[in-house]
C-alpha cells in the first residue's frame, strides 16, 4: 500500500474526507449536464403533476393513472415549502432532488461494499456507482429511480446488519415498493434468507412475522389511498388481480391465450406466444445487460466474474452472498417481462447496480493482488471520470434543441384542439398541455386526448378521416424526420396538400428547429373527394 492508502485504511476522517470529494465531484458533474430551462417530459411531468396537485389541494388526487405514486408524494412536501411563480422552477426542482437523492446514494452504497471489501476498494466501488454516465442521466430525469436504487441500497445494508437492524430492512423494503411496485418481488428472496440467516433461532418464525408485518403495516395505508383515489391498490393488483393490465392477465390473455392487444408482443395473434415471449424477453435483456457495462463496467464486471467462478471458495458462500445472487435473480424478472412486450427501458437495469458493482469491485481486488497495484485509488477514480464524462459528451442534448421544441409544441396545443402526436421532438405535447393554465394544470388523461397518434395508418387521408369526429383539426410537422413517412412527407410538399393551410412556420419566427403547423380544411378536404 501507498502512504494514501494507508491513511484511509487507519483514519475514518480520511474516508470521509474522500467521500465528500466523490460526492462534490459528483454533484458538479451532474450539474454541469443540468438541463436549465427545459421541461420534464414523459413520466417526469406526470410525477410533476401529480407532486404539485397535492401540494395545492392537501389532498392525494383523485381519478390519476399513476400506480407509482411513492416519488410524487415525497415530492410534494418539498413543492409546498418552496414558492415559485414559474413551473420551470418546480421542475428543476424536482430534479435537483432527484440527482441530490442519486449522488447522496454512494453513503449506503459505501457501507454495502464495506460488508465484503477493505475501505480503499469501497470507495472505489462509489465512484463506480456516482460517476456511472447512465446514473447521471437518470438523475437528471426527475423520476423515480434515484429514490428506488437509494431505498434498495438502505434495505441490503440493514439486512446485512446486526439482528435489531433487520426489522429495518423490512420497513425499507415497504417504502421501495411504494416507489415502484416492481420492488414487490425482493420480498421472496429476503423472506427465504431471513429464515436461512436466523435458521439456528428457535423463534426465528415469530420474529419473521414481526417482520412481515412491518412490512404490510408500511404499505397498507398507500394501498388504501390508492383504492380510494385510483380504485386499484397499486401492489397486488398489478402482478395476481384481473383487471386490464396487471401482470397475471396479460399473460394469461395476450400470451398465452394470444388475444390482441394496443401493444405489441412477439409471435402469431391467437397462438400461444410464451415461448416467443421469453425468448424475445431472454434475447433483449442479454443485449442491453452488455450495453449497460459500456464504458465503465466492460472490464471490470467480466474480470470480477472470471475470479468468481476461479474461486474454489465459491461453493462455501455465505448468506450475503446467496441473498445477493436471489435478489438479482429476482430483480431481473420484472426486466424480463418489460422486454417481453419490446419495453427495452435500461433504466430498470439501475436497481441492479449495487450488486453489478460489487462483481466489479471484486475484479478489481483480484486484479491488485495479482499484479501489486500501487497507487491505485487516485488514477481509478479520474479513469472513471474521463470514462464517464466522454460517454456524456457523446450522449448529451442540445439544450436549445429542447428548449424551442416546448415552445413551439406550446404554440401548437394553444392554436389546436386536437393534433398529431409522435411527430415533434421531446414528447412536450402532454407537457405543454397540463401547464397550459398554470398555475392550474390539467390531469395528464385529460391532455393525452388532445394527441392521437398517426402510428397504424396506412395514409395522411386515412388518419385524418378516421379522427375527425376525435376533434383532429390540425397537423404539425418537423423538419426531423418524427412521425411516419405520409406525416414527414408534408414538410417538404405541402403544395400537394391543398386542404392543409399553413398557420405556423417556426423558421420565420427566428427558430432554429424548423416545424409547420398546418389547419386541416375539412371542407375542402371534402368537397375534393
Amino acid at each position: 500500500m501507498n502512504r494514501l492508502d494507508i491513511q484511509i485504511e487507519n483514519s475514518n476522517k480520511v474516508v470521509i474526507f474522500v467521500l465528500f470529494c466523490i460526492i462534490s465531484i459528483g454533484l458538479v458533474i451532474r450539474f454541469f449536464y443540468f438541463p436549465y430551462g427545459v421541461p420534464l417530459s414523459l413520466d417526469s411531468v406526470s410525477y410533476f403533476s401529480y407532486a404539485i396537485n397535492i401540494s395545492q389541494t392537501g389532498n392525494f388526487p383523485v381519478n390519476y393513472d399513476l400506480v407509482n405514486n411513492g416519488w410524487p408524494t415525497f415530492l410534494s412536501p418539498f413543492f409546498t415549502i418552496l414558492k415559485f411563480d414559474s413551473f420551470l422552477e418546480y421542475m428543476d426542482t424536482q430534479r435537483i432532488i432527484s440527482l441530490v437523492i442519486s449522488s447522496l446514494t454512494v453513503i449506503p452504497l459505501y457501507y454495502l461494499a464495506r460488508k465484503f471489501f477493505s475501505k480503499i476498494l469501497s470507495l472505489v466501488a462509489v465512484a463506480l456507482f456516482i460517476f456511472e454516465p447512465r446514473v447521471i442521466s437518470n438523475s437528471l430525469y426527475g423520476i423515480t429511480e434515484p429514490l428506488y436504487v437509494l431505498l434498495g441500497v438502505i434495505t441490503l445494508v440493514l439486512f446485512f446488519s446486526e439482528k435489531k437492524w433487520i426489522y429495518f430492512s423490512f420497513l425499507t423494503l415497504a417504502l421501495l415498493s411504494i416507489i415502484r411496485y416492481e420492488g414487490l418481488v425482493f420480498i421472496i428472496p429476503l423472506s427465504v434468507m431471513f429464515f436461512v440467516k436466523f435458521r439456528k433461532e428457535k423463534i426465528r418464525v415469530i420474529k419473521y412475522v414481526f417482520c412481515l408485518s412491518i412490512f404490510i403495516l408500511v404499505i397498507l395505508p398507500m394501498g388504501m389511498i390508492r383504492m380510494d383515489t385510483m380504485g386499484t391498490d397499486g401492489f397486488v393488483s398489478h402482478y395476481i388481480s384481473n383487471e386490464q393490465g396487471s401482470v397475471l392477465t396479460v399473460i394469461n390473455q395476450n400470451v398465452i391465450q394470444g388475444l390482441p392487444d394496443d401493444d405489441l408482443f412477439p409471435g402469431e395473434e391467437g397462438k400461444n406466444r410464451l415461448l416467443d415471449f421469453i425468448s424475445t424477453g431472454f434475447s433483449k435483456m442479454i443485449m442491453n445487460f452488455g450495453l449497460i457495462h459500456i464504458p465503465i463496467y466492460i472490464f471490470c464486471v467480466p474480470l470480477g466474474m472470471f475470479f468468481i467462478l476461479r474461486n474454489k471458495k465459491f461453493q462455501n458462500m455465505n448468506y450475503k452472498h446467496v441473498t445477493l445472487i436471489l435478489v438479482f435473480i429476482f430483480g431481473l424478472l420484472p426486466i424480463l417481462y418489460t422486454h417481453g412486450r419490446f419495453i427495452s427501458d435500461l433504466r430498470y437495469y439501475l436497481i441492479l447496480y449495487p450488486i453489478i458493482i460489487l462483481i466489479a469491485t471484486y475484479g478489481i481486488e483480484r486484479l491488485q493482488i495479482k499484479i501489486n497495484l500501487k497507487k491505485m485509488l487516485i488514477p481509478l477514480i479520474f479513469g472513471i471520470i474521463i470514462l464517464s464524462v466522454g460517454f456524456l459528451e457523446i450522449e448529451k442534448s442540445d439544450i436549445q434543441l429542447e428548449r424551442e421544441a416546448f415552445e413551439i409544441t406550446n404554440k401548437a396545443i394553444t392554436v389546436s384542439t386536437v393534433i398529431n402526436g409522435d411527430s415533434l421532438h421531446g414528447s412536450y405535447i402532454t407537457t405543454a398541455g397540463i401547464v397550459e393554465d398554470w398555475p392550474e394544470l390539467k390531469k395528464p388523461i385529460n391532455v393525452k386526448q388532445s394527441k392521437i397518434s398517426p402510428l397504424g395508418y396506412s395514409n395522411l387521408n386515412e388518419f385524418i378521416v378516421e379522427n375527425k369526429e376525435k376533434g383532429l383539426d390540425h397537423l404539425v410537422v418537423d423538419n426531423r424526420g418524427n412521425g411516419p413517412q405520409y406525416i414527414q412527407k408534408i414538410f417538404s410538399n405541402e403544395k400537394n396538400y391543398p386542404y392543409l393551410e399553413k398557420i405556423f412556420d417556426s423558421k420565420q419566427s427566428g427558430y432554429n428547429y424548423h416545424v409547420k403547423i398546418f389547419r386541416i380544411n375539412y371542407e375542402f378536404l371534402e368537397d375534393g373527394n
